[in-house]
This record gives structure tokens, sequence and C-alpha cells, in this order.
């Protein structure tokens, strides 16, 4: 719940900082429950020190799939970095806006 929380807090302040804090955050959760795997920390890894904000699996892990949130300015060197990483295929989408 405190994760949840605290990421939900984050979108709500457009806090992009605090969200990828709370990302890696719930990675480091997710690595003591043994659900993550090399090739995931690999490109976890790889996406961080391209420039990501933070970076984390995404599903029920060990499947390979992991998200980054990225500035504009980094987008292009994070996607780099995953592909060097062996990354099989990366999607980039943006996220933002207002709701009505």
């Amino acid at each position: 719940g405190r994760t949840v929380l605290a990421a939900r807090h984050a979108l709500e302040a457009g806090d992009s900082l605090e969200l990828g804090r709370v990302m890696d955050a719930n990675q480091t959760l997710l690595e003591r429950l043994d659900v993550s795997s090399p090739v995931l920390a690999t490109l976890i890894g790889a996406a961080r020190k391209a420039g990501a904000l933070g970076a984390k699996l995404s599903g029920g892990g060990r499947g390979g799939n992991m998200i980054a949130l990225v500035d504009d300015r980094v987008m292009r060197p994070v996607c780099d970095a995953l592909a060097a990483a062996g990354a099989r295929r990366v999607i980039v989408t943006q996220i933002g806006g207002t709701q009505d």
C-alpha cells in the first residue's frame, strides 16, 4: 500500500523525480522477493546508468518486461543503452497532460 500511495502522490503532484525514486524503491522490494532476473537487472541498470529517473520490472517478473521513467532529454540515450544491453524491443510512450 505505501508504495502505491507514494506513486499516486508523485503522479498527482507531477513530481517525476519522486516517482522515479518510488519506482527504484519498488524494484528493490521486488528483488528481495526474488521475482526479478539477471536479464531484468541488466536492463534496469542500463536504463538508470543512461539517465532514467527510475526503472523497475513490469508484470509478474521473470518475463523480461521492464519500465523506465525517462525525461525527454535522455530518451534517446536510454533507448540506445537498453538496445545495447540486449533489449529485444523498446517502446516509447509519453505521459502527461490534463484530465477533464
